[in-house]
């Protein structure tokens, strides 16, 4: 069923209501003004009678309901929205306790097992009461039609710039208040006309050796101090590791669009690690050892949709088409040093972006020990390291190459909407 899990974030008012006071200080200054999303990825997933495995900190359950995709859907207008609904579905989008949105909060999110996803059924509407039980007592009650945006409302903002495919999944989002679990538990989600979720917590780790969805496309912000700098920033005291989904990715001589009417679009060269093996709790100096080998993208951003909410947030990183990928990768042995590689981008011939992979804020052995201490990596799986200073904005027309040393040339083009649409009829 699942392909890209996306959920949103403050969509119920008891959210915004909490969170209110802060959104209008430094850093967000302002309320969000569009939906707050981030991904979910094929680690988190579990199906109804799986363990979840919790880690020694608290940690809460997010009883919710699912949308599930049943074809494709692409700038879909709410009105139009239910016939591209498959059904419905109960999930847990469990969670570390929330401190903060400015950043991707991935080692809250996308813990092992975070995201246990119910049998999928028809519903006349998407308003529904979901009740959350923990060894039979109820622990929580709420409606989804308190939601700012319901199933309907979600497909038409997501599929505005991100093309959903048949088994996508949404998650409509969750009150405040969670509820607490502990191992032991067994905790169950309800609603009237869905399967029963139901999930029992253990300390005993369970790794999934054929994880269900897509490999995962890790990706890295500020990851070189000079590009921090560039952007006004200091560099990060951890990784700051965001999340592509598959619908952003395309691949060698293709083409991205420039939306319309925005003043700033660049690019950002950057080297891939392919994950060969899954890899738990590595260290860092065995990382190396899970490493299938190397390859190149291209993560465009378009800067003026960022908002300081899961920054980088999915109208900035997840556009469709804006994240070219080399699809050949080149083995890890024959790349003697990938902290020696040199990095360059050129804009219709022009040399633009130059840098090396040594000026890493952190290194890529450090990058899979730090991720596979908190969720598994599975073979297939992909961290994007980040890019040097030297943006630039594109525009359509240009012809934008990306090189990496040892590893690759990326050719890439970019495109207006109108011509985009053009070549789709």
């Amino acid at each position: 069923m699942k392909r890209s899990v996306f959920a949103v974030a403050l969509n119920h008012p008891s959210q915004t209501q909490a969170w209110d006071a802060r959104f209008h200080q430094s850093p967000y200054q302002t309320p969000p003004k569009t939906p707050v999303w981030f991904i979910k990825p094929r680690n988190t997933y579990r199906r109804s009678g799986d363990s979840i495995c919790l880690p020694a900190l608290p940690t809460f359950s997010g009883g919710t309901l699912a949308v599930v995709i049943g074809k494709r859907a692409r700038k879909v207008a709410a009105a139009d929205a239910a016939q591209y609904i498959q059904g419905y579905a109960l999930a847990n989008d469990i969670s570390l306790e929330e401190e903060s949105f400015y950043r991707p909060a991935i080692k809250a999110k996308c813990r092992d097992g975070f995201c246990p996803i119910g049998e999928v059924a028809a519903l006349a509407n998407s308003n529904v009461e979901v009740i959350t039980e923990v060894n039979g007592v109820e622990k929580q009650r709420w409606s989804t039609a308190d939601l700012h945006r319901g199933a309907h409302e979600l497909i038409a903002a997501l599929s505005e710039f991100a093309t959903l495919q048949a088994g996508d999944v949404i998650l409509l989002g969750t009150p405040q208040q969670r509820v607490a679990l502990a191992p032991g538990d067994e905790v169950v989600i309800k609603a009237a006309g869905l399967p029963s979720l139901q999930n029992r917590c253990t300390q005993q780790e369970a790794i999934q050796t054929q994880p269900d969805g897509h490999p995962t496309l890790f990706a890295l912000g500020l990851n070189y101090a000079d590009h921090a700098a560039e952007l006004a920033f200091k560099a990060p005291d951890e990784p700051l590791v965001f999340i592509k989904a598959a619908n952003s990715i395309t691949g060698n001589n293709s083409v991205s669009v420039r939306p319309d009417n925005v003043d700033y679009m660049h690019y950002e060269a950057e080297l891939v690690v392919v994950i060969g093996k899954t890899a738990r709790n590595v260290s860092r100096e065995d990382a190396l050892d899970y490493v299938q080998g190397y390859t190149v993208c291209n993560d465009y951003a378009v800067r003026d949709y960022l908002e300081n909410y899961y920054r980088p947030n999915l109208r900035v990183k997840n556009r469709d088409t804006l994240t070219p990928l080399l699809e050949t990768v080149v083995p890890r042995n024959t790349v003697p040093d990938a902290q020696n590689l040199q990095l360059n981008t050129w804009i219709n011939g022009e040399l633009r972006q130059s840098g090396n992979t040594r000026d890493m804020v952190f290194d890529v052995p450090f990058l899979i020990a730090y991720l596979s201490e908190f969720m598994t990596l599975q073979p297939g799986d992909m961290i994007a390291t980040g890019t040097p200073k030297g943006l630039a904005d594109v525009k359509p027309g240009d012809e934008v190459v990306v090189e990496i040393e040892g590893v690759g040339r990326l050719v890439n083009r970019i495109v207006s909407e109108e011509q985009f649409e053009e070549s789709l009829k």
